[in-house]
Parts: structure tokens; C-alpha cells; sequence
């Protein structure tokens, strides 16, 4: 039996604008920076200017996060209890995982190998792409990837590009328990989720189906995802379904990620497919004469708009009630 096929995961992949989420991500760690510094300048005059850099700096963090991988974000405001400072927390994604299914690809850490199976398309949407063969049961991607690889205590975002040649009903993919993604015979996608830790009144599973069905003989990129209070599914950023997912997601040392079920074979052909992790971002605080008069959570689309106000009201000690 031959040994099979490595896919290598990168953690990050280039943007259509050019920028990779690493730069991104060495932008936001030079503006915090920068904000730090200014903050201690400010520090020195006008609370409220020290707020309002703090304050512009998470929602910038967020709203850049979510413009670059297309999924919302959001910042949350908590008032300090007992007189302590108040604080601001951006959370955002963190990408893991991605997998491009291109030969000798190099891989930065063993535990972002994956298996491959199946047969090797060379015409992806991206470069090589992954199909099912007949007869063979592996999933053209296997990955194990257990909590001690990745924490998805706040969420998670799952992604892959698929190209559909006939309608018919098939496992997209299956991680552990956490999360089983399918389409219909009419292919219309449908997802169902466990979770743990939730309220007392809450489900522990989580359903999604769409009323409309992916497209033919042409390039689609298909999200399911879960922030610890809604998943949904989504299509080239359009959505396709909302559900309430009161919980974390159930993890297990055992789990794998195993996409394009060889056993309930794919009638097409995956390309990418990447991992994100929802994270929360270091902690802000605010001057401490400075109190935000309620909490507030401040919420970016999947397109980087802001959902709803984002005005936030900050009290001097002499204006709360």
C-alpha cells in the first residue's frame, strides 16, 4: 500500500489587495504600538484623547481583520468594577491552517501536515485542486488536529473552494464531533454542530440549512462558522443561514478534519481549505477617570461595516449617575 500524500498547511495565504495576513498582522502590532506610545504622551494631558486612540485603535484592528477574510469580528467595551479601569478587547481571527494541495509544498510545523487521498486536479481554482476517486473511502484531506493543536474555546471559521460538476447529495467535510458539513441531493448545503459549556437552557447541537443551492460548473468558496453565540453558512460572502449556538465547540483529542468523505464521495473538485480560530486580542485599558456609561459590543459584517452605532459614551466621575 503506498504511503499516502502530504498536504501542507501555511497559516497564512496572500490577499487579493496584496497584502498577506501576516502583514496584517505586523501593521496591527506596529499600530499598537504606536498607540502605546501616543497613549503615554496623551497620557500626560487629555484622558478623553487617551480613550479615543485606544478606542480607534481596536475598531480598526476588528474592522481590518474581518475586510481581509471576509468574516465579522467585533470589539467589546466593559465597564471596571469597584473603580477599576474599564477595558477594550478586540476579537478577531486567528488563520491556523491552509491547505492548498500543491505538490512539495513546504510546511512551517509538523502539526499543519495533513494526509491527502483521492486524485490530484491539476486545473484548481488557485493552482491544484483535490477530487474523490471511485472506490476509494479516505477523504482527500485528513488533518489531526486535537485541542493541544488548536483552542476553538471562542469559535471557529471553516472554508473551502469547490467547484460542483453534478448535483447530488455528499459529506463536504467532518471534524471530529464538532462539526459535519453536507449537501443535499439538490445540493444545498446543510451543517450540524455540537457544542458544550452553554446555558442551562441552551441546545447542545446546532443546526444550519439553506434554501439555496451552491452553483454548477463554477467556483464557489463556502464558509460554515461559530463565534460561541450564532454559526452560520455563508457563500462567496453571501448567507445562506443563521442559527443561535449557545456554547463552545465540542472538541476531543481525537478529533481529525477530514474533507470530501471518500465513502459519500464529492461530484467536483475542493481546492483551499482553511482554519481560522475566533481569539481575543490583549487586553485595553482606559483612563480610570473614564467609565463607559453601559457595556457596549461593537460588531463588524463579514464585509468590514459596522452593524449598527458604534458611538460609545465614556462618564467623568462627575456626570455618572
Amino acid at each position: 500500500m503506498n504511503e499516502p500524500e502530504r498536504a501542507h498547511g501555511t497559516p497564512t495565504r496572500s490577499l487579493a489587495a496584496g497584502f498577506t495576513l501576516l502583514e496584517l498582522m505586523i501593521v496591527c502590532g506596529v499600530l499598537a504600538v504606536l498607540f502605546g506610545l501616543a497613549v503615554g504622551f496623551l497620557g500626560k494631558t487629555d484622558p478623553t484623547l487617551v480613550a479615543d486612540s485606544i478606542l480607534a485603535g481596536e475598531l480598526r484592528a476588528a474592522q481590518w481583520t474581518a475586510r481581509a477574510e471576509g468574516l465579522p469580528t467585533e470589539v467589546l467595551v466593559t465597564p471596571g468594577p469597584d473603580g477599576l479601569a474599564a477595558t477594550v478587547q478586540s476579537r478577531l481571527l486567528e488563520p491556523i491552517a491552509s491547505f492548498h494541495f500543491e505538490p512539495n509544498e513546504p510546511v512551517l510545523d509538523a502539526s499543519l501536515r495533513g494526509a491527502l487521498a483521492g486524485r490530484d486536479v491539476e486545473q484548481g481554482r488557485f493552482g491544484h485542486g483535490r477530487a474523490n476517486v471511485e472506490g476509494q473511502t479516505a477523504p482527500v484531506l485528513r488533518w489531526v488536529s486535537p485541542p493541544s493543536v488548536i483552542d476553538l474555546s471562542q469559535g471557529f471559521a471553516l472554508r473551502l473552494d469547490l467547484r460542483l460538476d453534478a448535483r447530488g447529495s455528499c459529506t463536504l467535510l467532518r471534524w471530529g464531533g464538532i462539526v459535519e458539513l453536507r449537501l443535499d441531493a439538490d445540493s444545498k448545503p446543510e451543517a450540524r454542530l455540537k457544542l458544550t459549556g452553554g446555558t442551562e437552557a441552551a441546545s447542545n447541537v446546532a443546526t444550519l440549512k439553506s434554501r439555496l443551492a451552491l452553483p454548477l460548473r463554477q467556483w464557489c468558496t463556502l464558509d460554515v462558522a461559530c463565534d460561541g453565540r450564532e454559526c452560520w453558512l455563508a457563500v462567496d460572502g453571501r448567507e445562506l443561514g443563521r442559527s443561535v449556538a449557545d456554547g463552545q465547540p465540542q472538541q476531543d483529542d481525537r478529533d481529525t478534519l477530514d474533507v470530501a468523505l471518500g465513502d459519500d464521495p464529492v461530484p467536483g473538485t475542493v481546492d483551499e481549505v482553511r482554519v481560522f480560530a475566533y481569539s481575543f486580542g490583549p487586553v485595553q485599558r482606559l483612563p480610570k477617570e473614564l467609565q463607559p456609561d453601559r457595556p457596549y459590543r461593537i460588531e463588524f459584517d463579514a464585509r468590514g461595516e459596522p452593524v449598527g452605532s458604534t458611538a460609545v459614551k465614556l462618564l467623568l466621575p462627575e456626570e455618572r449617575p
